[in-house]
This record gives C-alpha cells, sequence and structure tokens, in this order.
C-alpha cells in the first residue's frame, strides 16, 4: 500500500506528465528576409505580404503536421551586409528555412553564408544567371535573365526594332549587367544594335536628366530600361519631358504596382513581360486576390505571387516529414506543386521556370497585349 506522501508524490508526477503531453507542439519557424526599406520596398512588402497570408492559411488549416507556422521576418535594407547578419540571426533563431531575397544582388552576397550554414533559402524573383545551374542552397522560383531577356530579344526583332539605347541600374549589377549581357546577344545577333548604355546610380550626384540625355542624343527606336520601378518611373518621366514618341521599354523587374502609382502619364505605351497573368479568372487565382485585397487593401504584384509559391512549396516539403531526408533534398523531390497560377517544380539545382505574359501599360493599368 502506498503512504500518503508516496500517493501525492505519484499523482504529482501524474500531473505533471498530463500536462506535458496537453502542451502544444513547437511551432515550424520560418523565415523572411527582403528589401522592406530601401528603393526596391515594393517588391519587398508584396513579397512579405503574400508569404504572411501564406502563413496565416495554413494555420487556419490546422499548421503543418499540427504545428502551427511562425514567421521571423527581416529587412535586407537592399544591403548585402544586412542581408548576411539577418540569414545568421534566422539561423540562430532556429528557422527550417528562410524565403527571400527578391533582389539577385542580395541572393548573390547572402549565397555564401546560406551554404556555410546549410539553411535553405527560396528566393521568389532573383533570376541573375550567376545565381543558376549551382549546387547550392539556394532555391529560386523566377526564371534566369536568360530566359526573359532572350524572350524579349525575339519579340522586338520580330517587330523590326533595331536600335536600343538601355539604362542600367549600376546598383544591382548582378541582375542588371547579367540581362542585358543575356539580351545583347541574341538580339544582335538577330540583327539588332545597342547603340547606348547608361549605367546609372541612382544615389549619385549625376541627376536622371543627364541619363536621359544621353539615351535620347543616339535617337535610338526604344529605350529599355534594367531598372526597378521607382527609378524607371523617373527615369521615363526625365524622358518624356525631351521626346513623347520612343518606344519604352522596362524589364521584368519593373513591374510592380508602385510603377503605376509613380509613373503617371509618362509610363503609357510602356511594355513590360510579367511572370504572372492579371487577367487569370481561375477559382484559386481569384480566391488569392481576392484574399489579398482584403488582408492588406491592395492588389497582389508578380512578386506576392511568387513568393506565395515559394511558401507553398516549402510547405509541400516540410510537410513529409522525415528526418532522414534533408529539407534540400524533399524541395527537389516532391515534384511539380501546382502554384497559384502554374505547376512549379525545382530541378536537381533548385532552378524552377516560369510562363512570360507581354502587357502593356494603359490608362493607368498592366494591360495584356
Amino acid at each position: 500500500m502506498l503512504t500518503a506522501r508516496r500517493a501525492i508524490s505519484v499523482a504529482a508526477t501524474v500531473v505533471t506528465l498530463l500536462l506535458v503531453g496537453c502542451e502544444e507542439p513547437a511551432p515550424v519557424q520560418v523565415g523572411f528576409i527582403g528589401g522592406l526599406s530601401g528603393r526596391s520596398t515594393d517588391i519587398g512588402e508584396a513579397s512579405r505580404n503574400a508569404v504572411q497570408l501564406a502563413v496565416e492559411q495554413i494555420n487556419a488549416r490546422g499548421g503543418i503536421n499540427g504545428r502551427e507556422v511562425e514567421l521571423l521576418v527581416r529587412d535586407d535594407a537592399d544591403d548585402p551586409e544586412a542581408a548576411t547578419r539577418a540569414v545568421r540571426d534566422l539561423h540562430q533563431a532556429g528557422v527550417e528555412a528562410i524565403i527571400g531575397p527578391n533582389i539577385s544582388s542580395i541572393a548573390a552576397a547572402m549565397l555564401p553564408v546560406v551554404n556555410e550554414l546549410q539553411v535553405v533559402a527560396i528566393s521568389p524573383t532573383a533570376s541573375s544567371l550567376v545565381l543558376a545551374g549551382q549546387d547550392d542552397y539556394l532555391f529560386r522560383i523566377n526564371w534566369t535573365t536568360r530566359d526573359n531577356a532572350i524572350i524579349y530579344a525575339r519579340r522586338y526583332l520580330d517587330r523590326g526594332v533595331r536600335r536600343f539605347a538601355v539604362a542600367l541600374d549600376a546598383n544591382n549589377s548582378v541582375f542588371s549587367q547579367s540581362w542585358l549581357d543575356e539580351f545583347r546577344a541574341p538580339y544582335e545577333s538577330g540583327g539588332g544594335e545597342i547603340v547606348a548604355v547608361d549605367a546609372f546610380d541612382a544615389t549619385d550626384a549625376r541627376g536622371f536628366a543627364d541619363t536621359a540625355e544621353a539615351l535620347l542624343a543616339v535617337g535610338p527606336d526604344a529605350i529599355l530600361f534594367v531598372a526597378n520601378s521607382v527609378d524607371t518611373a523617373q527615369l521615363t518621366q526625365q524622358i518624356r519631358k525631351q521626346d513623347s514618341d520612343t518606344l519604352l521599354v522596362a524589364a521584368e523587374w519593373a513591374a510592380s504596382e508602385r510603377l503605376l502609382q509613380l509613373g503617371g502619364r509618362a509610363i503609357e505605351g510602356m511594355e513590360l513581360v510579367q511572370s504572372y497573368n492579371r487577367s487569370d479568372e481561375s477559382a484559386r487565382y481569384v480566391a488569392f486576390r481576392d484574399a489579398y485585397r482584403s488582408r492588406f487593401a491592395a492588389d497582389p504584384g508578380y512578386s506576392s505571387l511568387a513568393a506565395h509559391d515559394a511558401a507553398t512549396m516549402l510547405f509541400t516539403a516540410l510537410a513529409q516529414d522525415d528526418e532522414t531526408v534533408p529539407l534540400k533534398q524533399r524541395l527537389i523531390q516532391i515534384g511539380a506543386v501546382q502554384g497559384l497560377q502554374q505547376m512549379v517544380r525545382f530541378d536537381v539545382n533548385g532552378d524552377a521556370q516560369r510562363s512570360a505574359f507581354f502587357v502593356v501599360i494603359r490608362d493607368g493599368t498592366f494591360a495584356p497585349q
């Protein structure tokens, strides 16, 4: 027979075990790194919002294998050093993986640390060719600069545009120079000519008016902007003060809602490629668009869809809770997963492909061509 003291001790132990058994399982921690300050905040904020929405949606469905997802957000401020510090900080916090960054130059700066710590990072939009085809811990949702630039080159050669002047962002040369190099090769081999390149620095004392003047001075058929939305809008305004007719074309980096907000009438008629179909009326996309509008009082942009697809891929791989298979391998092995508008699949190097949709800015909106 148990003594009273022994009985109390046993009962206390049982109660303790029951309380431990009733504790909520530890959350699945996921990091986010993006430009939430600086000149690329539009795509950084749109990406963060989409990931936040994806987290809220999966938690409403019970989380990942019964564990709630917790999002830890860090601002890279368009600064490579800030981004590398953020990777170490999130790794120390115990995240399973990181979604981000958006900018190719930031991804290139993060890459050595990501590989050193062996923490998976999934970039929604980084596309520089130097990031592709590598056996590393960086996964990419976006196509490469080569894929995209070739699409542009073929399109404008077919339309008889033979002389391009190019405005190039010197602050993200990992992306912009790669993009131009990949555009130049098929464009010039097809009979086109790059008649001027102006590598501008938005933080420099030299103004956008000087860049506009230099590009127009060579009499191009069209001017191409390989720059973010803010700089593209400001450059366009300076060009339209001097010239009202030259065709304006922007690389996909500029194709965010902020371009529409800042460009005004100057950007009317500008042509771009986007990696999603804004006119999509499928139930899956409409549900996402409406939820995004309700949550953030704004329309999702191209980086929103890519970031949500990144979260979908990550959550799918994490749900395969097999500790014997590293997350990097699980992401590759899951094969094709349905994203918001298209199937997403990582190849053996963690690279994916997107579809291309040409649009023109008409009446302040991105209209399909």
